[in-house]
């Protein structure tokens, strides 16, 4: 029943307008092996260009490229890139890559453009995309720049609970991130709800991302212990919510490239 609801959900978003700012992340997670970093390097460093031509035409918000720690062979991933959009049509919509990278590269021609975009596929493996709208996020100024570091973890709502999750997400956990923050424990919290992939095989429903300004921020962060003081109606409450989700994965990631 959740996962209808959750392509119920999808669709919804499509068919109407957005009333306010929202946004829409597409994630890729991509699969690298060591003998071609530097190829996949060249090939982000590649489709930056491109990303900015999308950024300039209004097709995009952003894109970034985040390195995956830990990143090994037998981790599953090694890179990921995130590309920002107002609008769920856009999103799935993947825009046209060719006229973006003819803005980018007009010295090249369009032959040589596709046998650019076609090799750039060699380097990688797109293992895993997902699509996801934000739902709740602090508020803060932060402003994510390369060396910018990120927790990301992978939940996973109980069945006929996942409402209840999003709600103690909202009501209780984010006013104590939201306390990191202003303690600047953090640079910024979210969480989005996972629109697609969906299905019985598919382990997670939402994601939530701990932002900080970088290695130093997050060590330092996770060795106070202060912010995390909490009183004991509000740890019952905590130690209840757990019971809404599993954390089933999740990773450190540091990024490497943006477009904004």
């Amino acid at each position: 029943m959740r996962k209808i609801l959750l392509l119920v959900t999808f669709a919804l978003l499509c068919s109407v307008g957005m009333a306010q700012q929202e946004r829409f992340l597409v994630f890729d997670f991509m699969k690298v092996s060591d003998d071609m970093e530097l190829d996949y390097w060249e090939t982000e460093t590649f489709f930056e260009k491109i990303h900015e031509e999308r950024l300039k035409s209004g097709e995009i918000l952003g894109w970034d490229l985040w390195s995956l720690k830990p990143g090994g062979s037998e981790q599953g991933y090694q890179y990921l890139t995130v590309t920002i959009y107002d609008d769920p049509v856009k999103a799935m919509a993947n825009g046209d890559t060719f006229a973006a990278a003819k803005k980018a590269y007009p010295e090249m021609s369009d032959e040589d453009l596709k046998a650019e975009l076609k090799e750039t596929v060699k380097s990688r493996e797109l293992s895993k995309r997902v699509f996801m709208k934000v739902v709740v996020a602090t508020e803060d100024d932060f402003k994510m720049d390369v060396g910018t570091v990120m927790r990301m973890n992978f939940m996973e709502a109980a069945e006929g609970k996942f409402d209840e999750y999003e709600k103690a997400e909202t009501e209780l956990f984010l006013p104590i991130h939201q306390k990191r923050v202003d303690a600047k424990t953090m640079s910024h919290w979210s969480l989005t709800r996972v629109l697609m992939p969906s299905g019985s095989n598919v382990r997670m429903t939402h994601m939530t991302f701990d932002m900080f300004d970088g290695y130093l921020h997050y060590f330092d962060a996770y060795g106070r212990n202060e912010v995390f003081n909490v009183d004991a109606d509000t740890q019952r409450e905590i130690e209840e919510a757990m019971k809404l989700r599993d954390l089933n994965w999740s990773y450190i990631a540091i990024m490497k490239k943006t477009v904004k």
